[in-house]
């Protein structure tokens, strides 16, 4: 009886140990990130999990930037335009911006993943199928209904351009970093 019970311990220890191999294995590493400015993991709980920075841009420069990343964390994530040091309190001042933004986002093979375009004013229209501006007493960032819940891979590389034309002139000097966000746990 004593051996057999060692014996069913020991495949039951040697089950979970392969199964901790095997999560760790498939698990992300926020280390696989590439290309990019920074990787932020907000932990388990959090939703959303992951926010990899790509870089920065000049909200009041006419412009186009090219972003190539690659490791990014398992999707589907969002794509966003946080306006550095814009909370709340500039929603106003930046939903009247007439400045254009386009988005787009390949991947290694050429296949588009997300499109998006319009005008920062459309905003505070609140039509969803261009820009929307999601604003708190901490951030601010622009995000486009096209861009959501884009399906990515970590073996993939992507290339994000953004474009900025016909830019107000009352823009601001503020910095639009992009940035993909998901993953993590929605509580309800």
């Amino acid at each position: 009886m004593a051996i057999r019970m060692k014996r069913v311990w020991l495949i039951t220890l040697s089950f979970v140990v392969a199964l901790l191999i095997m999560f760790w294995s498939v698990s992300y590493r926020p280390s696989q990130f590439k290309g990019g400015v920074a990787l932020r993991d907000s932990g388990f709980f959090s939703h959303p999990r992951y926010h990899a920075q790509l870089g920065d841009l000049p909200l009041w420069k006419e412009g186009e930037y090219q972003f190539t990343v690659s490791g990014l964390p398992p999707g589907p994530l969002d794509l966003k335009l946080q306006v550095l040091n814009s909370t709340d309190a500039n929603r106003a001042g930046l939903t009247s911006l007439t400045t254009t933004v386009s988005v787009s986002m390949t991947d290694s093979s050429g296949k588009q993943v997300c499109e998006g375009s319009g005008s920062l004013s459309d905003a505070g229209t609140r039509e969803h199928s261009t820009w929307a501006l999601a604003s708190s007493s901490s951030q601010a960032s622009f995000w486009h209904a096209r861009c959501l819940q884009i399906p990515t891979s970590r073996f993939q590389t992507y290339i994000v351009r953004v474009r900025t034309s016909g830019v107000d002139p009352r823009s601001p000097r503020s910095t639009i970093i992009p940035t993909l966000e998901g993953g993590g746990i929605e509580l309800p």
